[in-house]
């Protein structure tokens, strides 16, 4: 059965909502820079082969990175997660590239 992370944005109209990402399919996630967090993941299709997270500044923490490690981690029962970002943190885009 797969599993999912799910992430809230905050963007207007179609663009905001909540996004389901299958956890099998997750390969890595790297903290770009203080407002943009990577998800590298294993599709058959190059063009969709990572997500994009836009969000307020962390500073030099890589807090969004370490939210979504932790939503990734086994939780008993259940098949989606949700990614509980640190106070005044919030994703504002989300982009496949």
């Amino acid at each position: 059965m797969a599993n999912f992370i799910s992430i809230t944005s905050s963007a207007a109209g179609l663009q905001g909502g909540e996004y389901l990402i299958n956890v099998d399919h997750i390969i890595t996630v790297e903290t770009v820079d203080a407002t943009s967090t990577k998800i590298q993941l294993s599709t058959l299709t190059a063009a969709d082969d990572a997500v994009t997270l836009t969000h307020t500044s962390t500073g030099t923490v890589p807090s969004v990175r370490a939210a979504i490690v932790a939503a990734m981690t086994p939780r008993p029962g259940g098949v989606k997660t949700k990614v509980v970002l640190p106070a005044g943190i919030s994703v504002t885009a989300i982009a496949l590239d």
